[in-house]
């Protein structure tokens, strides 16, 4: 990004002994195209609905966005078998997927969301429902057994969060978890280790996936780097912009842009422009950026990555094998729940892709099931990074040589 057209621009407005530090700062961003996006969360779709939890139950589909009424749906009251005054959830028809909140005429990545919910809704007829009302959900022959809230980025967590507690504040809605009668999930393409952990702790459980973890500034690995960009970060640029701080909606600090927009979730000098300072682009990319959010392959991904965290792979390895060394490198100690999330966020690859390469590192016996590196898996990181140089060897005669005389050094005269 730092040697493209708009990005040499952008750079243009730090002092020269800042120009390095904002470089590093954007070069270490994730930059995601629409295509990306969509081929993410229609993957993640696909699997859900090739799974055996909906062979009985269908799963409703909705699209992240912000709303103004307290519910999700619909209550009213009704009297129940024997009289008494209950709330219950109506409506055939479930909120709109693109609707602008009061006092905004802008409508954001929800449309192209929606867009995909109508795709795999149309595709999986059988298991898909398209934002349902509470009577489809109740379907006497088909009833939802899922609701899942689909979305591109989780940067902070807080509009799934808020959305979430949408659906909490239904009483049938409670009714059917406490019964547990549905199951919640978040489907996004991108996310923030802390937006994860945020989501997943809600009180409806939520299942949380995403395919690519997007870096912060505070998850980089060197402390130089953090302290550096964080130095940057507040003393440049407007102090706040579109609700978020220095540090962009949340405060960590998010490295990633979309081909689409840029999230106000990464820091302020990146998204904000204010008093004469530049924003790096604003809406979609210029075009001139086109060639920075093509596609990348597996090859080109892993060779940043290892670039970026000082991995250096030695000659003719297969890409496997690259791939391999790389994440080897960066494990550390034993596996945790959620170490795979650590990991794409500092290689900038999917979540996907490092979980497939531990299953063969695991499947060969380079690393035990805890996560730890075997001495195979050692000896096998050695042979694949590039060794040190070797001294040349000087030849020489293979006849010791004593000398058989001694001189006796000069005197100097003072």
């Amino acid at each position: 990004m730092s040697q493209t057209v708009a990005g040499a621009a952008w750079l243009d407005q730090f002092g020269f002994d800042d120009r390095t530090t904002a470089a590093s700062l954007l070069d270490a961003m994730l930059l995601l195209n629409e295509e990306q996006v969509g081929a993410s969360i229609r993957a993640a779709l696909d699997r859900i609905a090739e799974g055996q939890r909906h062979r009985k139950r269908r799963v409703a589909l909705y699209a992240e966005r912000e709303f103004d009424a307290s519910l999700i749906f619909e209550v009213q009251m009704f009297r129940d078998a024997a009289g008494r005054l209950r709330q219950r959830a109506v409506g055939y028809n479930g909120p709109p997927a693109v609707r602008p909140t009061r006092g905004r005429a802008r409508v954001g990545s929800e449309g192209f969301i929606a867009h995909l919910i109508s795709q795999a809704s149309e595709r999986w007829t059988k298991v898909f429902m398209n934002h349902p009302g509470p009577e489809r959900l109740r379907g006497k022959t088909a009833p939802a057994g899922e609701i899942i809230v689909v979305t591109d980025f989780l940067g902070s967590g807080t509009r799934v969060s808020t959305m979430l507690d949408k659906f909490w504040a239904v009483p049938t809605v409670r009714s059917w978890k406490s019964r547990d009668m549905i199951r919640f999930r978040v489907v996004a393409a991108a996310a923030t280790p802390s937006a994860l952990s945020k989501i997943r702790r809600h009180r409806l459980r939520p299942e949380v996936e995403a395919e690519w973890i997007a870096p912060t500034v505070k998850s980089t690995s060197d402390y130089r780097t953090m302290w550096s960009w964080t130095r940057l970060i507040q003393t440049n640029g407007p102090e706040e912009g579109r609700g978020a701080g220095r540090f962009g909606f949340g405060g960590d600090g998010a490295l990633i842009a979309f081909n689409y927009r840029i999230p106000n979730n990464t820091p302020a000098i990146i998204h904000h422009g204010e008093s004469g300072w530049r924003p790096l682009y604003v809406g979609a990319a210029p075009p001139e950026l086109r060639d920075v959010f093509g596609v990348r392959s597996l090859d080109q991904a892993v060779a940043s990555a290892a670039q970026s965290n000082g991995v250096v792979f030695g000659r003719e390895l297969t890409e496997e094998e690259r791939l391999t060394v790389l994440v080897l490198s960066m494990l550390k100690g034993r596996w945790y729940r959620g170490a795979e999330i650590a990991l794409a966020s500092r290689t900038s690859l999917p979540a996907s892709t490092v979980m497939d390469t531990l299953a063969r590192a695991l499947k060969s016996e380079l690393i035990t099931r805890t996560g730890r590196i075997t001495d195979k898996g050692y000896k096998f990181m050695e042979s694949g990074r590039a060794g040190e140089r070797m001294t040349p060897l000087v030849e020489t005669s293979l006849v010791p040589y004593y000398p058989e005389t001694l001189r006796i050094p000069k005197a100097r005269l003072i």
